[in-house]
């Protein structure tokens, strides 16, 4: 069944479709703390229903999206959606990110390792070396891009359907061609005697 909801304010404008996050999580305190009226507005709606819709774990949220077909929707990070739906094919991102925090390695106040860290960290970035390793991890090994197997694979079939099916369009596509050259040889043959006959009209003159 496919979803009408687009975007974060398609979900506050509606109470049919529940909607959750994970208990004491980031993305719940991201709309806990908001001052944006629509995130506002959601929190509230998340915090009045019964049953809860705060999950134990992103796991749980996810099951949750799959036993609901279509009623209960998970808010969590971009980064565990992009993983959760390269391996589940039931499952399918809406809308764009709200919000966009980039991730940090705690360490203790005047670690000397802290520079270090750093340094590597930005070197990798810049030679690309940390997208090589998203893309190795999220969409190669265990079990990344199933789902993008399964699209080429029916997109191979209906392929193969649809040459089988418009054969026809050839069959009138060739007898065009073959009228065409019937019509281009008469022209070639009428232009062949007015050409004569004018220049016999000249001799004679």
């Amino acid at each position: 069944m496919e979803s009408p909801i687009e975007s974060a304010e398609d979900l506050a404008k509606q109470t049919k479709i529940k909607y959750g996050a994970l208990a004491g999580g980031s993305t719940a305190a991201f709309f806990r703390d908001s001052n944006f009226s629509t995130y506002q507005r959601m929190w509230s709606f998340m915090q009045s229903a019964k049953p809860s819709v705060f999950t134990k774990s992103n796991v749980e949220g996810v099951e949750w999206v799959i036993k609901g077909k279509g009623s209960y929707a998970f808010l969590m990070e971009s980064t565990s959606i992009e993983y959760v739906i390269e391996r589940n094919c039931e499952l399918t991102r809406v809308g764009t990110e709200l919000d966009s925090k980039g991730y940090g390695i705690a360490m203790p106040p005047n670690s000397p390792y802290r520079t270090a860290i750093s340094s590597a960290i930005l070197k990798l970035q810049e030679e690309g070396k940390l997208h090589i390793l998203k893309t190795r991890w999220w969409k190669e090994k265990r079990g990344g891009g199933k789902c993008r197997e399964d699209t080429l694979k029916s997109g191979s079939t209906a392929n193969e359907l649809g040459l089988a099916n418009v054969g026809g369009v050839f069959v009138v596509l060739m007898g065009g061609m073959g009228v065409a050259c019937v019509i281009a040889v008469c022209e070639f043959v009428w232009k062949s005697r007015k050409v004569a006959v004018e220049e016999r009209v000249s001799v004679v003159k």
